[in-house]
């Protein structure tokens, strides 16, 4: 069996909090994009933003796809102790689902249109909900198993 180490989980364990950390920044950069686009999509009302707005939202919605996706490699590149490799795949399999799920709100834009797909949307919330919960009950267990 191979036998556990400290250095090696701790850099583990640092990959994590930088992937946490910079999930953390960019739902923050966000914000206030979704927000507007929600006020607007609740309103039934998307005219209330100017072209350049819409599309300045998708746009910022590509980058967060694109910085979550980057976090989901770093993720499938690191280097989990053998006691977590269950769990840390897990992860991963979360980390990923919830980046695609993003991609489903940024696809869920139409530029040429000026709409969203309502549907597409909606899903898209819910899974990015569903798919946070579940990745947080993995940081948990591997935060209680690295102690």
């Amino acid at each position: 069996m191979a036998k556990f180490n400290p250095k090696a989980a701790q850099q583990y364990v640092q990959t994590l909090q930088k992937v946490l950390v910079s999930t953390e920044e960019i739902a923050t950069n966000v914000e206030p994009f979704f927000s507007k686009l929600a006020t607007a999509m609740d309103a039934q009302d998307l005219t209330q933003l100017s072209q350049a707005e819409f599309s300045e939202i998708k746009a910022e919605f590509e980058d967060t796809v694109s910085a979550y996706q980057n976090n989901a490699q770093t993720l499938q590149h690191a280097q989990a102790p053998v006691r977590l490799l269950g769990t840390h795949k897990s992860l991963v399999k979360n980390y990923q689902n919830y980046a695609d799920a993003t991609q489903m709100m940024s696809d869920a834009l139409h530029i040429a249109d000026q709409s969203v797909d309502n549907e597409a949307f909606k899903k898209s919330e819910k899974d990015q909900e569903d798919y946070m919960g579940k990745i947080q009950t993995n940081i948990q267990k591997i935060m209680m198993a690295s102690r």
